[in-house]
């Protein structure tokens, strides 16, 4: 690669692309620098603005409400499943009754004034969302709606007898490909498009509203520098060959954790296994009720264990307090029964049996310790 001395929006980029419409059964996909770019690119392409508004989950990576807020979109928060914390289809239904009125075709938000234009669908964890549920409200309501796939790459979920990839099946699907997830390019991300006009103007925004194939160098429109360099395509490449055994390795891990953590009847596992469609992305659990959080994090750091919150909702993240209306905030029944009890231990393909051991025996003691 480095012998032919092309670093960027070269060869690799067009073959590590192909290799992931390959992987995902999809026509149109465009790899970008990061996750957040490819939201970015999405949201622009969508034709998203400052009159729109979608309803996201409290629980998402922070890089996904910033996208939308430095767009000027706003975010009406829905409640969550108990089971996998994913976003819910009936407290998205409740919102939609309580909050918005129809005019024109239209769903206005009878507070702000905003137009209600999508569903944010963010699979926590790697574990789809109920996505037969949003079909029937995307139908409904004629809304647009954007899987957030950050988490959940490669895996599968069944609709209608079919297995789909996650963020291949609505409107527009984002990626990831940084340090935590199965493909891991560094920094990169990707947006899978349902049309080819969608994808062309998604590449255009990609390299500064410029043709792909230019001759005069000419902006159609605005856009910004958003490509994804060789190297790292390079990378992707080498990862997307081996894909099947990457995600057979975190499988593995994640099989490891759940015989060990299976004495700690106290706690609940929150990521989910099922038939191999779906491959966690962490190893996320929920900590017994009262339990002091921040003394859990301290004591696993003391010993060597890096213990991350993912995610604090939303609502509690000091930039955003203040943001959402109060009648928004009292249906977050399940966010705000669990929130402080969210705790997610090291999790990635390479951790070998003695780690997990090692891992899990000091989340014992410390739990027994503060029990």
């Amino acid at each position: 690669m480095l012998e032919s001395r092309i670093l960027t929006t070269g060869p690799y980029i067009f073959r590590f692309q192909d290799e992931v419409k390959r992987a995902l059964k999809v026509d149109y996909f465009l790899a970008t620098s990061t996750g957040t770019s490819a939201l970015h690119i999405a949201i622009r392409v969508m034709n998203l603005g400052k009159d729109d508004e979608v309803i996201i989950s409290p629980f998402v990576h922070i890089g996904v409400a910033n996208t939308f807020f430095n767009e000027g979109i706003s975010m009406l928060l829905a409640d969550v499943n108990e089971e996998t914390l994913n976003i819910d289809p009936l407290s998205v239904r409740d919102l939609i009754d309580k909050f918005y009125i129809q005019s024109e075709g239209k769903l206005i938000n009878r507070f702000s004034g905003k137009v209600l234009r999508g569903i944010v669908l963010y699979h926590l964890y790697g574990t789809p969302c109920d996505m037969e549920s949003f079909m029937k409200l995307k139908n409904e309501f004629n809304l647009s709606i954007i899987e957030i796939c950050w988490e959940s790459f490669g895996n599968k979920f069944k609709l209608g007898g079919e297995f789909y990839a996650t963020g291949t099946y609505f409107d527009v699907g984002v990626f990831s490909f940084t340090r935590y997830g199965p493909l891991n390019v560094g920094e990169g991300g990707g947006v899978v498009f349902k049309n080819s006009s969608d994808y062309e103007k998604g590449e255009k925004i990609r390299y500064h509203g410029v043709d792909a194939e230019y001759v005069e160098y000419q902006a159609i429109f605005g856009g910004f520098n958003y490509n994804l360099d060789e190297m790292s395509c390079a990378i992707g490449l080498g990862q997307m060959m081996r894909l099947n055994e990457i995600l057979e390795k975190r499988e593995r891990v994640f099989r490891t954790y759940k015989r060990f953590l299976s004495e700690l009847k106290e706690i609940t596992i929150i990521s989910k296994l099922e038939d191999k469609s779906i491959i966690p992305y962490s190893l996320t659990v929920l900590l017994p009720e009262n339990v002091d959080r921040k003394r859990v994090v301290s004591l696993m750091h003391a010993s060597g264990v890096p213990t991350k919150v993912f995610y604090p909702p939303l609502n509690q993240i000091e930039f955003y307090k203040g943001i959402f209306l109060k009648e928004n905030l009292s249906i977050l029944r399940v966010v705000n029964k669990f929130a402080p009890r969210i705790i997610s231990l090291p999790f990635y393909g390479d951790l070998s049996q003695s780690d997990i051991e090692y891992i899990v025996e000091v989340f014992k003691k410390v739990l027994r310790g503060l029990g």
